[in-house]
């Protein structure tokens, strides 16, 4: 009896201790903020169209082999400096593809920094001698944003989810790619279909897209949070590791010439009259939804709306604003992924628990079911806007990540990305106000598996008292 007792004092103690580390983590997240007076005034400022051609272009990367193509031809031109900005980075195949390229630019002398969020620290830098190999490197540098702290379960929500690489000051990517194999390269059997922009600065000018993306890559890189990657000793295991990234950099030289020719970047690219940079907030915490919040100003001041999003995970003000944006434009839809198909199951699942609430605001749903899941992020207002980049419509990407969007004012790509919604439209179906479904004509219908049924089962039910975090 007095052993029995122990366990269960044992036992209470122990799930007090997990309740309250859960609530430590979870609490300071509740309460959703609201943007300030001053933001509110400063996205009314902002001007997002230009009167003319403006100094930067811009060319939309639509396919995963391209988009690891391009990193390696932008490195290879480097001349004074390489910043990546990434939320997973993997030592997976593109991952050694990119260290490899990396380092050697390092060795000719190029500045490398490299900002990768905690999660990623965690999982994927601590410990691998791929990464501590460029670590070692005399000219390079990597931070990790907010570092993985168990014994600060406040912070832990709080992520980087930036995406992008710049080179000197004339070009960037920037979008929803991660640095993995599932995004970059022909080495995934199951890719996410991705998209990002790749500016190029033929003008420079005060204030341009270039000048924002540095100011901010400067603001997260110097906060107290973006902690230092060191390697500590150079093993053997380290040593030959950097000697295989030599390998790898020749063999992919070898693979593709044309990573030792520069483009002709202003021919790759179309013209724009003006490019903005959005951005959330960056301290760890949480946040006020300043992306939300100019994504919202932006759509209000059209009449045709297209959203391309993986998921939709809103709270009550994201529905509010949502209704509010279905009464005040001609148009509104969404395109997400069908369930059957999507590659975030907790994203699939809310959506299941949720589209009746979804719908009820006005807006139309496209529910994607193509050959790859969808990890596009973009918006289209009429035929001048289109904002591309990391945000999700999700309240982690509203309130808790850093994000950023590209709104950019060019007819050329917005005709392109509507094109592409055209397209996806067709692999997709939708409810009518009859409640009944329409299907595209390539729509295909796929049946879930006797598994993933049962998961989505269990999930449906998880998903719903934390779905603020997902």
């Amino acid at each position: 009896m007095r052993i029995r007792r122990r366990i269960l004092a044992s036992a209470a103690v122990l799930f007090l201790f997990l309740a309250a580390y859960v609530l430590a983590a979870a609490c300071p997240y509740l309460e959703h903020r609201q943007v300030s007076q001053e933001f509110r005034e400063q996205i009314g400022r902002t001007e997002f169209y230009g009167d003319g051609p403006g100094g930067e272009r811009v060319a939309y990367v639509d396919d995963n082999t391209q988009a690891l193509l391009l990193r390696l031809q932008m490195i290879e031109s480097a001349r004074e400096e390489v910043i990546l900005s990434t939320f997973d980075f993997n030592d997976d195949e593109s991952g050694k593809d990119m260290l490899g390229a990396l380092r050697h630019a390092a060795g000719r002398g190029v500045q490398v920094k490299i900002l990768v969020d905690g999660l990623s620290g965690f999982l994927d830098l601590r410990g691998s001698e791929w990464f501590q190999a460029l670590a070692l490197e005399e000219n390079v540098r990597i931070r990790v944003y907010n570092p993985v702290d168990l014994l600060k379960p406040w912070r832990l929500q709080a992520r980087l989810h930036d995406k992008y690489l710049m080179v000197d000051d004339r070009l960037y990517l920037l979008g929803g790619r991660n640095t993995t194999d599932l995004f970059l390269g022909d080495y995934s059997q199951k890719p996410n279909i991705d998209r990002e922009l790749l500016v190029y600065r033929k003008e420079q000018s005060e204030n341009d897209s270039f000048c924002q993306l540095n100011a901010y890559f400067d603001q997260v890189w110097e906060l107290a949070c973006s902690r230092e990657y060191v390697c500590g000793e150079e093993t053997e295991k380290i040593k030959e590791a950097a000697d295989r990234l030599e390998e790898r950099y020749e063999q992919l030289t070898d693979r593709w010439p044309q990573i030792r020719t520069e483009p002709d970047w202003e021919t790759l690219t179309m013209e724009t009259e003006k490019i903005t940079l959005l951005s959330n907030p960056v301290e760890p915490k949480n946040k006020a939804p300043h992306m939300w919040y100019a994504l919202n100003q932006l759509m209000g001041s059209g009449e045709r709306i297209t959203i391309y999003t993986p998921y939709i995970i809103c709270g009550e003000e994201m529905y509010r604003d949502l209704e509010q944006l279905c009464d005040d434009t001609e148009q509104m839809e969404i395109i997400t992924n069908d369930a059957a198909g999507g590659a975030n199951p907790w994203g699939c699942t809310d959506y299941m628990n949720q589209k009746e609430r979804i719908w009820a605001t006005g807006v139309t749903v496209y529910e994607y079911l193509g050959d790859h899941s969808l990890h596009t992020k973009a918006v289209l207002v009429d035929d001048r806007i289109s904002v591309v980049g990391s945000y999700n419509m999700d309240m982690r990407s509203t309130y808790q990540d850093t994000e950023l969007m590209l709104a950019v004012d060019s007819r050329e790509l917005n005709e392109r990305i509507r094109e592409e919604a055209a397209r996806d439209k067709t692999f997709s179906r939708y409810r009518t106000s009859g409640d009944r479904y329409v299907s595209g004509e390539n729509y295909r219908p796929k049946e879930l598996s006797w598994q993933k049924k049962l998961y989505y089962g269990l999930f449906r039910v998880i998903t719903v008292p934390i779905r603020k975090f997902l």
